[in-house]
Parts: C-alpha cells; structure tokens; sequence
C-alpha cells in the first residue's frame, strides 16, 4: 500500500479545514502482535439484517455489546497523545465501545508494506477475523471461495442517509468495484470523489512578471514560460540555477506528467472507450507519443531538470523551497506539503494555481483514478457484518458530520488532536472517507460576509481567515486557499462544476486474471519506456516499439479481459 511520497489529498485538507477529503497509507517499522490474540467473536446465525433491521439503524448500540476481531494496518507516520496507542487503549476503540457496544480486538496488527503478505497469509489459512480490510485480487478471491457475507442489504439497511447520498452522487465507481453478479460483496475503503485528485498548475506569478510574461493560457505558452524560467533569470540573482517545470517520472500525486500529459489529451494507464465502444488502455494511443515527443524537446532545450529521470517527490519539494523551479504540478495538497514551506523560506514569492493548458482549443482534461483501494469485508457466518456500516457510520459522522454541512463533525477530536500535531483517525478500523463540502461553504461565507450559518469547525476557519491578511506564515495556508483568484481549490470546485469534465477510468473491475500474473510487468515496462524517451535515451520510435511489445507480453489479452468485463458492466 505504499504510495510513495504522494500526500493524500484529504489529510491535507484536514490540516487547512480542519475537516477531511480522502485518504491514502503510509508505512512504518512496528511490529506484528501476536496473532491468535481475539477474543471470540460472535457467530453463525441467520441473517441479523431480517431479525433486527426494523428496530436496528445505522447508530443503533448493541445491546448486549458484540466482540469482533480485525486487523490493522498501522502508519508510521501517524503519532498519538500520551497513553493511546495502536492497541485497544485508544479514543476511537472507547468511542466504538461506548457509543455502538462493539468490543474491537486486533487478530493481528502489522506495518502497513507487510499488510497485503499478512493478509495473504490469513486468507491462505482459512484463519479469517470476524471483519477485514483486503484488496481488490484478495477480494476476488474470497467471494470465489465463498468465505465473505452478502452485504448489499446490510449496505441498504444500514449505511446513514448522508453516506447513501454521497454514494450515488460521486462514491459509485467504488460502489460498483465491490459488485459481483449485483451483490455487493463488500463495502469499499471510499476515498473521496475522484475529482480530489485532480491535478492543477503551480506557478510563481512573480516570476512571470520578472521575465515579461503573461499566466499561460495553452500548451505553447507553458512551454514558453518554462523556457523563460530557465533561462532568464526568474529568481534575478545573477544565476544559471533554474530549470523551467518541475516534473516527476509518475503518473499520480503531486508533481508528476500526468497534467502535461492531459494538456495533449493523452491519459496514463487509464481504459477508456474507443469510437467502436471497446475499452482501450489509453498509454498506447497517438496523443501519449506527442506528449512525449514535447517533453523529449523541452529536455534536449534544458527546460526539465536534467535528473528528471531519478527524481523523487521531496526533491522536488526541496526544488520548489530553494527556488530552483517556479512552476510544477500539484494537486490541492502541494498548497499545504510544499508550498508553505516555500513561503517560509521567501515571505515575498507569489502563487498561483491555474487550471490543465491544453495544446488545442480542446480544454485539458484533467484524468483521475478509481479512488477505492481497500475493500472491507466480514467473514461467512459473521452474525453481525452490518457492524462494519455501524463503524463507518460513526467515522463519517465524527470526522465529516452528519451532512454536507458538517453538523455534529468533531473533526478535532477523533481526526486531528492538539492543531493536527496528533492523527488519531487511523485507529478507526473502518475509515471512509467522502465529498468535502468545507471549502465551497466558508468561500461563500467569507463572499456573503457571513459565516453565523457555518458549523462551529468552519466558523473558525471563517473567523481566521476573515482576520488574516496572509502576513503571518502560521495561518498561510488557511488565508491563501480562500483567495479564490490563486486557489487551487477554486481550481477543483470549478472541475467539478461539470461531472464529466474530468476522465475517470472506466475500468473499475479491479483485475483481470492476466493483469495479475502481467500488470506489475508491463507497468515497469511502461515507464522505463517513456522515461527513456523524455531524457532522449530512447527515440521515439521506441514508443511503437513498447506499444508492440506490451500487446505481446500479456496486453493484448488484458484488453480481451478488460473488455469481457465491460460487456457485462457498462
């Protein structure tokens, strides 16, 4: 589950908001406890939905309280108040006993890089805990062998009205991974609206005016602008020290091609439907070797770091903070991740985030994931798998509230502790996490010049920024993410004023029995293919030959699978 350096998008929000937008891991060095170590959990019986589901609901406590066993993944970068730990001495375990009467103890607990080996080790053995977060591949394998409950009438019975509602409105391509033969066999780890994720462009305004440019509104002029920044002394220290756009060789998170790539309408490891209507994996299409064909130009020009191909996300970072680059992309959480730090360091630089540029008169797109990486399933013969929507419930409940205007959230306790020095969320062993609403609703309160209707979370976040004039670095963030003329959440809320503006996957099955055995394959080979080409280590015609290669080594027959899928699922 390593994401590498890529921040999730909701932690950032968290940390600007005080609420949160999306999730994603990280990994740390603890140790496994013993496994073996649950209590016993409840067992077999008919289904608990037909007995309880008239007087039960989505809050309704246990009574007598329920013993269930989990797993969990623990994050080493999340840290605790004194006396919490990842064990059961924590808020969210006391907060689960004393509001829904459910006793969680871990069957085992593991570093989030071991989780996935432990797991297969688990299903391997037939020693399954009464509930469990699981992957797509384990997923498929569980309901093939029977062994998970049928949750799509404990989904209708149980998840809240708000989570039903964000369901439908921007949470069902997640929604639909977890369906098999139309039961929902699981319920997904959501991850926010796909549109989160959406890519945005960085640039130091200042900058553009220091070498007589205009914010770039095509493709042509990015170029033009890079070429300008590393090349005409942007920073005006008498140095050749800069190079023109930051760029990652990845295809997701902060800093990476991808938005270069959507400027050419080209859309990295991503299926889409061709003109015949069949699914096409989109890195092999025409628009992905122009795209490469400019990058391959912009570095022979000097306008890419000439280490482009081994850079990591911090590094880029530090290029940003040291002033070697003024122009990246970025999702929303850069303005938090990176850009803070860069104002430290110079109070007086200058950011803007700008919409994709695109290279026609065809807008960017910008293209977004599936957002649905782990998948939470109960054991057959579980007596109560709704306690899995019980727990989300409360989770969504705490840290969003109980609708989209945040009523009853208690972000600042059971998300973020002492001004998010703790994270506390992860202790939650069932997490979601859904549409953020915060933004749009103290932008227009600060508009209006009212924010008496905001919830008591956002009401200060309205106050501090009604009282900031963006001097004080502490506050920055906060201040300059409701600048709406610079502010790549403006950026985001104007993405998703058109559902279909943004090009999601429309291949959301998860894998394919191919994609298992070939995918990590094909996908290394995808990269080293394209990097090669940007550094001009490769020509082009390099690309024909990996689009040649791939069809052969397994990519010919994925697409046959993809596309058997999709038959039944469009």
């Amino acid at each position: 589950m390593n994401k590498s350096k890529f921040i999730p998008v909701w932690l950032v929000v968290a940390l600007l908001l005080t609420v949160l937008s999306a999730c994603s891991s990280k990994s740390n060095d603890a140790a496994p406890s013993t496994a073996g170590n649950s209590e016993p959990s409840g067992t077999a019986s008919s289904n608990p939905t037909e007995q309880a589901g008239a007087k039960d609901g989505p809050f309704t406590k246990y009574d007598p309280p329920i013993k269930l066993s989990s797993t969990l993944m623990t994050q080493g970068w999340a840290s605790f108040p004194a006396g919490q730990s990842w064990d059961n001495d924590n808020l969210w375990h006391k907060l689960i006993n004393d509001t829904l009467g459910i006793d969680v103890k871990w069957a085992w607990q593991v570093d989030s890089s071991q989780y996935n080996n432990k797991m297969n080790v688990t299903i391997a053995s037939n020693d399954l805990p009464d509930i469990m977060a699981v992957t797509k591949q384990q997923l498929n394998q569980l309901v093939d062998a029977d062994l998970v409950e049928d949750m799509t009438k404990v989904f209708d019975d149980y998840a809240m009205p708000f989570l039903k509602e964000q369901v439908k409105s921007s949470l069902m391509p997640a929604q639909k991974m977890a369906l098999y033969n139309g039961k929902l066999m699981a319920i997904p780890q959501y991850s926010g609206d796909p549109r989160d994720s959406a890519l945005t462009l960085y640039v130091r305004t200042d900058w553009l005016a220091n070498v007589g440019l205009s914010e770039p509104k095509t493709l042509d002029e990015l170029v033009k602008v890079a070429e300008a920044f590393a090349k005409n002394d942007p920073d005006g220290n008498k140095k050749n020290d800069t190079y023109g756009l930051g760029l990652l060789p990845t295809f997701a998170g902060g800093g990476s091609m991808t938005g270069f790539l959507n400027g050419y309408h080209a859309y990295p490891g991503i299926w889409l439907p061709d003109s015949s209507g069949q699914l096409v994996y989109s890195s092999t299409l025409p628009e992905m070797k122009n795209a490469l064909t400019r990058l391959q130009v912009m570095y022979k020009d000097g306008l890419l770091d000439r280490e482009f191909g081994t850079k990591d996300f911090n590094r880029l970072k530090e290029d940003v903070v040291s002033e070697k680059v003024g122009m990246f992309y970025g999702t929303i959480s850069e303005s938090a991740t990176v850009l803070i730090d860069a104002m430290k360091k110079n109070p007086k630089a200058k950011w803007k985030a700008l919409p994709l540029v695109s290279v026609d008169d065809q807008p960017a797109r910008p293209s977004v994931p599936i957002t649905a990486g782990l998948f939470y399933v109960a054991k057959k013969g579980f007596a109560h798998p709704e306690a899995i929507l019980k727990i989300m419930n409360l989770f969504v409940s705490k840290v969003y509230g109980e609708d989209g205007a945040g009523k009853g959230a208690e972000n600042k306790i059971y998300a973020w502790v002492d001004n998010a020095k703790y994270a506390v969320f992860p202790q939650s062993p069932v997490q979601a996490y859904v549409k953020d609403f915060n933004y749009e609703a103290v932008r227009d309160a600060l508009i209006s010049g009212d924010g008496s209707q905001l919830p008591e979370e956002l009401k200060k976040t309205y106050d501090m920024v009604k009282a900031s004039d963006g001097t004080d670095m502490n506050g920055w963030q906060q201040w300059w993410i409701y600048q709406t003329d610079v502010s790549p959440f403006e950026v985001r809320a104007n993405y998703q004023k058109d559902p279909n503006f943004t090009v999601v996957d429309s291949f959301y099955g998860g894998s394919t029995a191919t994609m298992d055995e070939k995918a990590a394959t094909l996908a290394t080979m995808e990269s080293e293919t394209f990097v090669k080409i940007i550094m001009n280590a490769a020509s082009l015609d390099e690309f024909d030959k990996f689009v040649a290669n791939r069809s052969k080594l397994g990519g010919e027959q994925i697409g046959k699978e993809v596309n058997e899928w999709y038959a039944q699922n469009k």
